[in-house]
């Protein structure tokens, strides 16, 4: 299903034919992202995958950059995460090398005009203040800030107004020398290409990328012992919560039995929580449990939204559905777990955008790829006896993190609930 081909230079080229298709989509993943910045220099991945979209010789504007794609039918976007960044454009079939060209004029050839440059750090400082107008953007970066204290993961992905402000055209460049090289990228693309037609067509592109020794990162390290409880005072109609437990890597064993273990408890209608809070007591209009893996770590979170009067009683319902966990789970709460996440997989790998993402995170962040077939049957392999363990492990007391943002003065009344 997934194909590789390594140029001499390093850079991976992994492709997933899709001959049912009309539409290919192509995916460039670098591996850098916020946790590979120093504080001073926060944000610069963010900003770096902004200027690429604002020029190069041969498209001076913006505009010609996204007419190029978008007066095809086509769409082009990118995001930087914690750990890649990621630049990807779909567009129909007959239109695939217009796509790979633009996506390498952008990466290799962009200008970084130093007027565009000034604009653009305009746009970002109010992307920011945007972002902390949300309750539940803030409530994620104190979620962050609590499971990673003091550490590049426990900062926004686009940095500080203080850190923005001071980066330069030329730290950008050299960030960028260091990380944006063969070895430390992957192009992805699926849809109905064969694998050695997309070489043919990288390979003259992209052959003579010059190497670097891109920069490490420092390790995520857990050495909370005691729980945690954090407020944000905010004008709202709802408090929003989020208990935020440290979850597991990408590469840990018992992944899958984490991701289960959250699909019982928080993932969809059939949920625990969902069933609990909203249908029975009418708490919450949503609320949902999400896990995330990392490189060498992760995160387990539950979040919901609720009458700031009723708040006290939701802790307490969230606290006794994770009590409720640790204490047993059926064999048909298992399996059905196992079913929606298997279903859920397979209906996502039918969209040329997914595949590609799919395959091309696989290989930047794990070093192989995993057929959907693969990850079933790990799902399938995961024991009643293997997500009790995870549970028990994981739904600590001393591990609990509370945040809440809503319209309270005081945690008075919050801080004594965080026990389990």
């Amino acid at each position: 299903m997934y194909q590789k081909t390594t140029l001499s230079n390093g850079l991976r080229i992994v492709t997933s034919t899709m001959p049912h298709t009309f539409s290919v989509s192509l995916n460039l993943f670098v591996g850098t992202g916020s946790r590979y910045e120093s504080s001073e220099k926060a944000g610069i991945s963010h900003f770096i995958e902004h200027m690429c979209f604002k020029g190069t010789h041969r498209r001076p504007t913006p505009r010609e950059i996204s007419e190029t794609v978008e007066s095809l039918g086509g769409a082009i976007n990118a995001g930087t995460e914690r750990e890649l960044t990621l630049y990807w454009a779909r567009v129909a079939h007959p239109h695939f090398p217009i796509a790979l060209d633009l996506l390498t004029d952008m990466i290799r050839c962009s200008r970084f005009d130093a007027e565009q440059i000034e604009k653009e750090r305009l746009v970002i400082l109010e992307e920011l203040k945007m972002t902390n107008d949300y309750p539940n953007a803030r409530l994620d970066a104190i979620v962050d800030e609590m499971l990673w204290p003091n550490h590049p993961l426990g900062r926004d992905i686009a940095g500080t107004k203080e850190s923005v402000l001071g980066i330069t055209r030329e730290a950008m460049l050299d960030y960028m020398a260091r990380q944006y090289i063969p070895s430390n990228g992957v192009i992805s693309i699926a849809g109905d290409l064969s694998h050695q037609e997309v070489v043919d067509r990288v390979a003259p592109l992209w052959e003579d990328w010059p190497l670097n020794t891109p920069l490490g990162c420092s390790a995520a390290v857990d050495d909370q012992i005691s729980p945690q409880f954090r407020l944000e005072h905010r004008k709202t109609d709802q408090a929003h919560l989020c208990i935020a437990l440290r979850g597991l890597s990408a590469t840990h064993p018992d992944r899958y039995a984490l991701d289960l273990m959250s699909v019982i408890l928080g993932e969809g209608m059939s949920s625990r929580l969902f069933l609990e809070m909203r249908e029975r007591l009418g708490l919450v209009y949503d609320v949902y449990s999400t896990p995330s893996h990392l490189q060498d770590s992760g995160a387990f979170l539950i979040y919901c939204g609720v009458d700031p009067k009723r708040s006290h009683r939701a802790i307490e319902t969230v606290l006794a559905q994770i009590g409720d966990l640790r204490n047993g789970l059926s064999k048909e709460e298992l399996h059905k777990a196992k079913e929606l996440s298997k279903g859920r997989l397979m209906l996502r790998m039918e969209d040329t955008r997914a595949v590609s993402r799919w395959i091309g995170a696989q290989e930047m962040l794990l070093g192989q790829m995993h057929t959907v077939e693969e990850v079933i049957s790990s799902v399938d392999a995961v024991t009643l006896e293997a997500v009790q363990r995870v549970a028990s492990d994981l739904l600590v007391t001393e591990k609990l993190n509370l945040a809440i943002v809503g319209p309270y003065r005081s945690d008075r009344r919050f801080s004594h609930l965080l026990k389990l």
